[in-house]
């Protein structure tokens, strides 16, 4: 039995889709069975808990040879994120894949790698057998600028000219999978990236060359975006965190491209321009 943490979310839901595909047991926590519903199809059994009482992850752990570590982005994060590798101690798991992120670095400016640095270095020294998983950020993060692609022929992002490899959540999940259900990668960090580093111009022609359409990208200022930010009811934590990890990517830090995906998976990494294929019918009017 596999124990999927962040399993709502689209990494958790993929991974999960992927895993049962591949005819692995999988158990997915939620806080309330209410949020379960958008897991129906995917033939997960399902397990209540709360990064917030440790006790919930007890009972989730019962009978778990192997867990995924994915927790929201929150001014807890690692609290949760201990809470969770100390509860896996205790249950004695055989496996902890952890979902962390590309740049991960104590001396980082952005205070995410920070923090994903720091819990990375919690796993390591827990004892537990463990895998790190380090992806870029995703394609599917331009699915958000989907309505004024639609309507505007337009996307807005604080990106400037900065080059980044981002990689499919497909990808991902199919090394999450890979790792799951094949020896040899305890005590390995992955860094995952797509097959080439593009700046959001570059991007933009991609997006112009398969909708048929010009796709024009348009740059905002960091605190304009933060603004917007602030404006969708985001906490003010949040709004710094995500501003400091969009100048990160905006200063070209993002853009290596690594061989994680066709090393382990044998196949070439999904493009972006892959993706915008797949997806197509989500950027058109």
């Amino acid at each position: 039995m596999i124990l999927i943490t962040g399993a709502t979310g689209n990494n958790g839901r993929e991974l999960i889709r992927q895993l049962s595909a591949a005819g692995q047991a999988v158990r997915a926590l939620v806080r309330n069975l209410a949020d379960a519903a958008i897991l129906k199809t995917h033939n997960a059994e399902l397990a209540t808990g709360d990064f917030d009482h440790p006790e919930t992850l007890d009972a989730a752990l019962r009978g778990v040879a192997k867990a995924f570590l994915l927790t929201p982005v929150a001014e807890r994060f690692v609290k949760w994120q201990t809470t969770v590798v100390e509860a896996c101690q205790c249950a004695k798991v055989k496996h902890l894949v952890k979902f962390s992120g590309m740049g991960a670095d104590p001396r980082s400016g952005a205070e995410l790698l920070r923090l994903h640095a720091q819990t990375d270095d919690v796993l390591r020294k827990s004892g537990l057998p463990f895998t790190i998983l380090q992806p870029n950020s995703f394609h599917q993060n331009i699915l958000s600028s989907a309505d004024t692609i639609k309507t505007q022929g337009k996307f807005y992002w604080p990106l400037k000219n900065g080059a980044q490899s981002t990689v499919d959540i497909r990808d991902i999940n199919a090394v999450a999978t890979k790792v799951f259900t094949s020896p040899g990668h305890e005590g390995k960090a992955y860094v995952i990236t797509g097959p080439e580093a593009l700046t959001f111009q570059q991007a933009a022609e991609k997006l112009s060359s398969v909708l048929g359409r010009q796709i024009q990208y348009v740059d905002v200022p960091l605190s304009a975006a933060a603004d917007g930010m602030r404006k969708s009811g985001m906490p003010e934590w949040n709004v710094r965190t995500v501003t400091e990890l969009l100048g990160y990517f905006a200063s070209g830090a993002a853009a290596t491209v690594t061989d994680t995906v066709p090393r382990l998976l044998g196949r070439p990494a999904i493009s972006f321009e892959q993706f915008v294929r797949d997806n197509r019918a989500a950027f058109l009017p």
